[in-house]
């Protein structure tokens, strides 16, 4: 079941959550799904995303983790996005 309002985009790039490296899984205009080793110690997070050599900052509020019991032993996030700058919303209408 689809809880997102918006339209979720397949994309799989390289991020950072509290400058921790991540794998960014989808995205939509208002959440975005981070896979990574560790987790958040807080709520609030910051995220870094590099596009096109410019490096766009988000701040989210992690809503869920997602452990994984495989052998790489991951983590997936679901992070609703505070704010998103206009960048952000330029790289989900290139996706669309």
């Amino acid at each position: 079941m689809e809880k997102r309002k918006e339209k979720r985009v397949r994309k799989r790039m390289l991020s950072s959550l509290e400058e921790r490296p991540a794998i960014i899984v989808d995205i939509s205009e208002s959440g975005i799904q981070i896979s990574m080793s560790s987790t958040p110690k807080n709520q609030l997070v910051s995220i870094k995303l590099q596009i096109g050599g410019k490096v766009i900052d988000l701040q989210g509020d992690v809503r869920w983790i997602n452990k994984t019991t495989s052998s790489q032993n991951t983590s997936n996030i679901g992070i609703a996005i505070r704010e998103a700058p206009a960048e952000y919303l330029q790289l989900l209408a290139g996706q669309t």
